[in-house]
């Protein structure tokens, strides 16, 4: 009966006979049969009301079939679009990658970087939340990892009988002593260069030379009454290229990246592997119990005053001062002290000049 009405329906539809709609028919003839059989009234109110919504949805495809063909060409067309989009992405990271050269030498990884100047977008965000972050200001940092109560030690977590090795002289001025050697984004770490670690405590290591005179500091810091912790000693190439990779990783992840985007932003607020001192175990980033971050307004706390009154005694500077950027090419650090021999700490400390000066005049 219901197959019937729809072909009777359809067959008046395209003659131009059809004197009344499908739904009338329908209704009528439902109600045709349940006026004899009463019983069937609601089996015959379902299959009406599916027949009558097919019946709908397949003439409204019927009357609209121009317009979602047009839909589904200009879907097609997005999704084809997407495809190349990533491929280009792709792309363009390998051909970016060719620009780039890492050399391994043991544990070491050294990066090279073609000489290209990176270009200004509107996606040059940094990863840190903080509310005087460094870097702000367009130089660079050299912070690869964030302080974690167990990446420091203090004094009392050393081992007095701990073995340190004297250094040379100090008091000579020689711009090739090994330790006035400069690193910075234009002088990387020498491919050769070795640096004899000695163990602080637990994974913590740096240059056997600079353990004395770095123990001898903190104890002077103790003894005054100040607690210095030291976070982020020696860094081998190998730690810094991972953290440095790892940072490009969260900014294509979570900000849509693409890897040279990714790559410049973190090269324009992080030192590039193979040009920060960190890897010549000859640098350290020190905080206090009651100040852990790594930011400008260590400076103002009891520990940063300590160390800029008092660390070229001990052979250290403040490697990046304020109001020096345009020389080192990095944001202020008053957390970051590195070792040069007492006597150019000293005369690096009175004249106010950076390492960078003091070479340049040597």
């Amino acid at each position: 009966m219901i197959y019937y009405i729809i072909g009777a329906d359809f067959g008046a539809f395209y003659f131009g006979a059809m004197k009344k709609t499908f739904k009338e028919k329908a209704v009528f003839a439902a109600a045709r049969v349940t006026s004899k059989h009463k019983y069937l009234l609601p089996a015959a109110y379902l299959i009406l009301g599916i027949v009558l919504g097919v019946y709908g949805v397949l003439r409204h495809f019927f009357l609209n079939g121009k317009k979602y063909i047009s839909v589904a060409v200009v879907l097609v067309f997005f999704f084809m679009s997407s495809s190349f989009t990533s491929s280009d992405k792709s792309a363009d990271r390998n051909i970016y990658l060719d620009s780039v050269s890492i050399e391994n030498s043991g544990s070491e990884a050294e990066l090279t970087v073609v000489n290209e100047e990176p270009v200004m977008t509107e996606q040059t965000e940094i990863l840190d939340t903080q509310t005087e972050e460094p870097g702000d200001d367009g130089y660079l940092v050299d912070v690869d990892a964030e302080y974690e109560e167990n990446d420091a030690f203090s004094i009392e977590d050393v081992k007095r009988d701990i073995k340190t090795v004297e250094g040379d002289d100090t008091a000579s001025f020689d711009k090739n002593a090994w330790y006035l050697i400069l690193v910075n984004k234009t002088h990387p770490i020498p491919e050769d260069y070795k640096v004899p670690l000695a163990t602080i405590t637990g994974r913590m290591q740096c240059d056997e030379r600079v353990l004395g005179p770095l123990l001898d500091m903190l104890d002077a810091a103790k003894k005054d009454g100040v607690s210095l912790f030291v976070t982020s000693p020696y860094r081998s190439g190998e730690l810094q290229q991972d953290l440095f990779d790892r940072r490009i990783v969260v900014l294509m992840n979570e900000k849509g990246f693409s890897y040279t985007e990714a790559y410049k932003s973190v090269s324009k607020k992080v030192i590039v592997p193979g040009t920060s001192e960190h890897q010549l175990g000859m640098c350290f980033d020190i905080v206090t119990p009651g100040h852990t971050t790594l930011d400008h307004e260590f400076g103002n706390t009891e520990g940063g005053k300590w160390l800029k009154k008092h660390s070229a005694e001990y052979g250290f500077i403040l490697r990046y001062p304020r109001g020096k950027e345009k020389i080192t090419g990095i944001d202020f650090e008053p957390w970051h002290f590195r070792y040069v021999g007492i006597e150019a700490a000293k005369y690096i400390t009175e004249h106010g000049i950076t390492l960078e000066e003091f070479l340049e005049d040597l």
